[in-house]
């Protein structure tokens, strides 16, 4: 009896949800039509393509924006690469994995392996005397003051970075000075009986530049680094741990509002059209940063018995802390490395050291290069492509690819986004195209290489990144046609920004998304006509 208990239960219940569901859908039924509706009728289907007319117009306008691409390409030089991609999908791409000498544009293969390693940590710069340092009545201090560098690039006085006239970052030479000063005052001390000495122990004192640093080409033939005319017009200083002005001594006054100028990556020039090669390079960047401080307390009525001199500090056990300056943030740092070729050695430097290799530019690189420090960065790196030997581009051996540089900018948080500016605010802003959309540039020239990456948020919302690379010293000169009759022949001018390559590539970029307009490709208005 009991055996038939379960049986008869499950068909109950399932008898039970036969009914309930027949009622259910009896009440739900509203019967055969009796009325038809007065309002329009459907012109385009439910399932017509017109029902999403953005995928409808992507195909087409991926076609046209690689034909606009195509026109760039044409009659450009052999070494010239192209990648565009919208939202991390290839749009159109040429000679992408080419080895081609990237100019400025190698500062963000370094600007982006320190940002990997770290952007919060910066610089700090201090003043130190001997921990058991005496004081007598009449405020002798019997101690050597030590200024200990912490490789801080952008460590300027007022005088220097006021020249450039921008707002560049730098740390205040003279906020160090003044808190020195008033540490002093507050121990009671009118005399240094020691010396000011510079510490620029972090860094090494024999690498101060690149001339003469032995390499190979991408041939693997033996070669330099720089050779002494690529370090001719000064646009690199030395390179130390204690670097103040960018270790140069002394400058020319800036040229009068309004007169032209050249930009820093034309050789000769620095960024602000100011002449770098009539600087004077420090030959010892730690004694004269020491000597500025001298000069600074001196100012302020101490009395300073010795010369400035380099050194080594006493541990930090051993000596006492007067004063101390942080840089401003990373992030800041890496926008002026961009610009200034000198900050740019430094940071190569710099991610040796936070490695844990060393400040040296052959383990710097070997950092780089064999343990992984572009793959940390998401940089697709090739042996076989990019040669890295320096950190401003300014080496003739050094080889990069579209790949690489197009890798900088896909990141909307990487250092190529942070460094990339509006183009109606960048070099290239008098052929800035219109557009719908947000277009954001990094644009370089140099005496044989042109470049221009960035990103274009579209109307639509579409993001495309792009690179371009160009280098080939034949052509990168201006043909400026036939002299007039009885007059002498023009001699070809070196490409400037907003030269024929990048003018076109920021055209093409600018028209996406091309094709018709999303209206005509929308459903059919069923009220017109």
């Amino acid at each position: 009896m009991r055996r038939l208990i379960l049986p008869v239960l499950v068909l109950a219940i399932a008898t039970t949800a036969v009914v309930l569901t027949d009622r259910s859908n009896s009440d739900a039924d509203p019967g055969r039509a009796t009325a038809t509706s007065s309002e329009p009728s459907l012109d385009s289907p439910i399932l017509s393509a017109r029902r999403a007319p953005t995928w409808l117009r992507s195909p087409k306008s991926d076609s046209m924006l690689s034909d606009a691409i195509g026109a760039v390409l044409r009659g450009a030089p052999n070494a010239t690469c192209v990648l565009v991609e919208r939202d991390g999908e290839p749009i159109a791409a040429n000679n992408t994995a080419a080895a081609i000498r990237p100019g400025a544009l190698q500062r963000l293969l370094t600007i982006t392996a320190l940002d990997a390693i770290g952007r919060d940590v910066g610089f700090r710069t201090e003043v130190a005397m001997s921990a058991d340092a005496e004081i007598s009545e009449e405020g002798v201090l019997d101690s050597d003051l030590w200024l200990i560098g912490g490789a801080d690039p952008v460590l300027s006085t007022t005088d220097y970075i006021s020249r450039f006239g921008d707002d560049r970052a730098y740390t205040d030479f003279a906020v160090l000075a003044a808190d020195t000063v008033a540490a002093l005052q507050d121990l009671g001390v009118t005399t240094i009986a020691g010396r000011v000495i510079g510490d620029e122990t972090k860094y090494s004192a024999a690498e101060r530049d690149y001339v003469g640093d032995e390499t190979s080409d991408p041939a693997g033939e033996p070669a330099v680094v720089w050779t002494r005319e690529d370090a001719a017009d000064n646009s690199v200083g030395p390179l130390s741990a204690l670097l103040l002005n960018d270790g140069f001594d002394s400058w020319p006054e800036p040229a009068a509002e309004g007169a032209e100028g050249d930009d820093e990556e034309v050789e000769g020039a620095d960024d602000q059209g100011l002449d770098a090669s009539l600087n004077k390079r420090s030959s010892n960047p730690a004694i004269s940063a020491a000597a500025a401080l001298d000069d600074a307390l001196e100012e302020a009525g101490f009395t300073v018995s010795r010369s400035a001199t380099d050194g080594e500090a006493p541990p930090l056990n051993e000596r006492e802390s007067l004063a101390e300056i942080d840089s401003p943030p990373l992030a800041d740092i890496l926008e002026r490395a961009f610009i200034d070729a000198t900050t740019a050695e430094m940071l190569l430097k710099e991610i040796g050291v936070r490695s844990g290799l060393d400040s040296e530019r052959g383990l710097a690189v070997f950092g780089l290069v064999v343990l992984g420090g572009f793959d940390q960065a998401g940089l697709p790196f090739e042996l076989g492509s990019t040669h890295y030997h320096d950190g401003s581009g300014r080496s003739d051996h050094s080889r990069t690819t579209c790949d690489m540089i197009h890798a900088t900018i896909t990141d909307a948080d990487g250092a190529g986004e942070l460094i990339a500016k509006p183009v109606g605010e960048s070099e290239v802003s008098r052929c800035a195209p219109a557009t719908d959309g947000q277009l954001s540039v990094i644009a370089t020239v140099t005496d044989t290489t042109t470049g221009l990456i960035g990103d274009l948020v579209a109307a639509n919302g579409d993001r495309l990144t792009f690179a371009l690379m160009v280098d080939e010293p034949d052509r990168m000169l201006v043909d400026t046609g036939e002299a007039a009759e009885g007059e002498e022949p023009v001699p070809p001018q070196p490409l400037d920004f907003c030269n024929p390559i990048q003018a076109a590539m920021l055209d093409a970029i600018a028209g996406h998304p091309y094709g018709p307009e999303l209206v005509s490709l929308s459903p059919l208005d069923p009220t017109a006509g």
